[in-house]
Parts: C-alpha cells; structure tokens; sequence
C-alpha cells in the first residue's frame, strides 16, 4: 500500500498570498476595532459662585447717637471755673455716598474680601442744653473718611460678614456761653478734628452688581481746645455713633 503524503510547497507564488492572506485579517481586525466608540466620561461641573472684586459706588442713611461730650470752663489763666457745665449728647440722621474697591481671595470653602472705602456723611446731629448758668450747642455737620473694610463671606459666598477701621474727619459748630467763678465764657464758633472710626458691618448680594449692607461704626474725634475772644476756654470731646443701611452697586 503506498502512502500518499501531500507536501505543501512554499514557492514565490504562495509566500504572496500567504502574506496576503495575514495583511487582510490584520487590516480587517483593525478596522473592526477601530469602529468601537469610547464610552464618554461625566462632565466635571465646576460651581459657579458670585464674585466681590472691583470698584463700586453707594449711597448709605442712618441715625447718629451715643454722643458723650462733656462740657467744662476754663479761665484765661487756665484754671478749671466749671469741671462739668453740661453734657452735649449729638443724635440725627445721616446720609451720605461712598466709593470703594474690593479684591478677593480663596479660603477654606469661602472668600476673604478686602478693600478701602472713601466715604463722605452729611450730619443733621445736634444738642444743646441750657441749666440757669450756661446755655451750650454742638452740631455735627458732616464727616469724611477713609475706611478699611475686610472680611469673610458665608459658605454660599453672596453673604459678607467684615470688620471696619478708618480715618475719620468731622466738621462741627460749637457754642458755650456762661459765668461762673468770677469768669465768663461767650464763645461761638467752628472747628474741624479728625480721629478714628471702628464698626462692624453685614453686606448681602441681590444680584451680580447690586448689593445691600447694615454697618455700626463708632466715631472718636479726640479732643479740641476751643478758646472764646478773652482767653476763656473749653475742650470738645466729640465722639457718637452710627447704625446706617446702604445700597452698592458693582462695576
């Protein structure tokens, strides 16, 4: 019985369609790959919160109060006539603009918002008394100053919470008249005294530009030495202070 073995010859002609053959399935493996689409990731949503930074402008009124100048006498000698004539109590409300600048930076889930404010108040503040032996006024007529204001906002950053110190600049009328211990007092006039001002305020944000606000601040003027056309003297310590709401807008 002869065997029959069936060889497979590799000629020129078979290396070519062999290699034929394995560029096709490579080709079409490729292909067949190529047409799977990814499967498309979940967007990344960033949350978009309100912003503070810039420049604004406003307008604020409020109610002045608190007041406590004592009112004393002096001789031209220098020599304490009356320690305690009276007390001027100013109260009245207050209106006024201001300007400012914000910037703001990241912290811990919320913003720090800081900035400087130029603002100025006009006063309708008086007292006066009148006790048998002096008759006294004072009028607060308007304030200008140079505020520092920064803070943090909530965690919703539309809310900020800051704190206030500033330098503040007050124009006053003044009046004391009266005799005491063999000296008299006739004085009337105007001065001018700048001090410092310290508060707390809570501003709320309505919309990308628009903003409302309550503040306290504290108003200190120091102390001035007023002297009447004789020589007579006294010292206004006039400090108060103020409860006002405003309204800003961003731009």
């Amino acid at each position: 019985m002869v065997n029959s073995v069936l060889r497979f010859s590799v000629t020129p002609r078979n290396r070519l369609a062999v290699a034929g053959m394995l560029a096709a399935c490579a080709f079409g493996g490729a292909a067949y790959a190529g047409n799977v689409e990814p499967v498309p990731a979940d967007p990344v949503v960033v949350a978009a919160y309100p912003s503070w930074q810039g420049f604004y402008v406003g307008g604020s009124a409020g109610f002045a109060f608190g007041a406590d100048d004592r009112v004393g006498h002096r001789d031209p000698s220098g020599v304490l006539v009356t320690p305690r004539a009276g007390d001027l109590d100013n109260e009245g409300f207050t209106y006024g603009a201001q300007l400012g600048w914000r910037g703001e930076r990241e912290s811990r889930g919320r913003s720090f918002v800081y900035g400087v404010e130029l603002g100025y108040d006009r006063i309708d503040a008086g007292e006066s008394f009148a006790n048998g032996t002096y008759t006294a006024s004072t009028d607060l007529n308007g304030v200008l100053g140079v505020r520092f204001k920064s803070g943090f906002t909530s965690k919703s950053r539309n809310t900020l919470l800051y704190g206030i110190v500033g330098y503040v600049h007050g124009d006053f009328d003044y009046a004391l008249n009266g005799t005491a211990g063999g000296d008299t007092i006739a004085l009337n006039t105007s001065f001018d005294s700048g001090g410092y001002s310290l508060g707390l305020g809570v501003e709320h944000l309505l919309s990308e530009s628009w903003s409302v606000n309550a503040e306290w601040e504290y108003y200190d003027f120091g102390s001035k030495t007023l002297f009447d056309a004789d020589g007579s003297s006294t010292i206004a310590t006039p400090k108060y202070n103020n409860i006002q709401v405003g309204l800003n807008f961003r731009f």
